[in-house]
C-alpha cells in the first residue's frame, strides 16, 4: 500500500522514550511526518512477495525506517528490519550491521581483523575454558561481560578468581554464555571513557564519560558525567573506521586512551544521545532524521 505523504518510520518499542520524543521534535522542526512501530507487534509474512502488519493492520510504506532498538527487543526489530529490505524500503542502520554490533565478540573480532586495537577478550561456554581464558587475560581484575549487553547491563568488573567463577557459574546456569576481557585502565588513571557519535560517515562530535559514585562503567544510563572533548586526526579516523568495518551508518563509538594509545571498547548500533545533546547542543535527533531523508532521496 502507497503512503500519499512520505514519513518516516522509528523501529522502536519506546514510542513514549526521551529519544523519540526528541525524534518528533526534530521532525516537526523539519516539516517531515514521523510514525513509530513497536517491532514486537508486527507480523510478517512471505507470499507472492513479502507484507508486513502492525497491530494486525496492513500500515502505508515508508520512505525510510530508523531502528531504534533496545535491549530485549533485538531479535523482532532485526526480523522486520530483514522484512523491510526485502520489500525495498531504505534502513538506517541496516539488519545486518546491527546483529554484528549486537554480538559483542563478532563486533570486536570483525574489528580486530581490519588492524583496530582491541582489548584481548575470551569467548567461554565452560569452567574449563574459564580456568585457560584467566592465565591469558591480563588480570586480575578482569571485565566480565554477556554477549549482548548494552547500557552498561550485563558488564562486571571481578577482582578475584573464586568471584570470577561464581558469576561465570550463575550466568552459564541461566544459559548466558560469557565474555572475559581484560581491564584496561585509562591514561590518566580516572574512570572514563570516550563516545564519538557518527551519523552518515560524519563526526557530529565526542563526549568523555566519566564514571561516579564508585560505578566502574561511565555509561550516563550507569549515573556517567558527560563533558564535550575535542579529537586529535588519529582518534577520528579510528572511530569513522570502527563504524565502516561496524557497516553502520548511525554509530557510537566507545574507546579509552590508554599509555598506548586509543583502544576500542564497543561500536553501538543504537547510541544513546540524551547526554550527547546536553553536552554538546548539537541536535543529534535531528542529524539522524536528515541523514535518515537523504538516504531515501528525500534529504533537503
Amino acid at each position: 500500500m502507497a503512503s500519499t505523504q512520505p514519513y518516516v518510520l522509528v523501529l522502536t518499542a519506546r514510542s513514549s522514550g526521551w529519544g523519540t520524543a526528541r525524534l518528533r521534535e526534530a521532525a516537526k522542526a523539519r516539516k517531515i511526518q514521523i510514525r513509530t512501530h513497536d517491532p514486537s507487534k508486527a507480523m510478517l509474512e512471505i507470499g507472492s512477495e513479502p507484507s508486513i502488519r502492525f497491530h494486525a493492520r496492513n500500515i502505508p510504506m515508508p520512505a525510510v525506517v530508523l531502528p531504534r532498538l533496545g535491549p530485549g527487543h533485538y531479535e523482532n526489530g532485526i526480523a522486520v528490519l530483514r522484512q523491510f529490505e526485502a520489500m525495498g524500503v531504505p534502513v538506517v542502520n541496516r539488519a545486518d550491521a546491527i546483529q554484528l554490533a549486537r554480538d559483542t565478540y563478532q563486533s570486536l573480532l570483525a574489528l580486530r581483523n581490519a588492524g583496530l586495537p582491541v582489548p584481548m577478550t575470551s569467548r567461554i561456554l565452560t569452567m574449563k575454558d574459564l580456568k585457560i581464558a584467566r592465565k591469558h587475560v591480563p588480570g586480575p581484575p578482569w571485565i566480565l561481560k554477556t554477549f549482548t549487553g548494552s547500557m552498561g547491563i550485563g558488564t562486571m568488573l571481578v577482582h578475584k578468581v573464586d568471584q570470577l567463577e561464581a558469576v561465570a557459574a550463575t550466568l552459564w546456569a541461566l544459559h548466558q554464555p560469557i565474555l572475559l576481557q581484560e581491564h584496561i585502565p585509562s591514561r590518566d588513571t580516572t574512570i572514563s571513557d570516550i563516545r564519538t557519535l557518527i551519523v552518515g560517515k560524519q563526526i557530529l562530535s565526542a563526549i568523555r564519560r566519566s564514571a561516579t559514585g564508585g560505578e566502574f562503567r561511565a555509561n550516563v544510563h550507569r549515573g556517567g558525567t558527560p563533558t564535550q572533548v575535542d579529537l586529535s586526526r588519529r582518534e577520528m579516523l579510528l572511530a569513522l573506521k570502527a563504524a565502516t568495518v561496524s557497516g553502520l551508518d548511525i554509530a557510537g563509538v566507545d574507546w579509552i586512551e590508554t599509555v598506548n594509545g586509543p583502544v576500542l571498547l564497543e561500536v553501538n548500533a543504537t547510541p544513546g544521545f540524551q547526554g550527547f545533546e546536553s553536552a554538546t547542543g548539537i541536535d543529534v535527533a535531528g542529524a539522524m532524521l536528515d541523514h535518515a531523508l537523504m538516504v531515501c532521496g528525500h534529504g533537503r
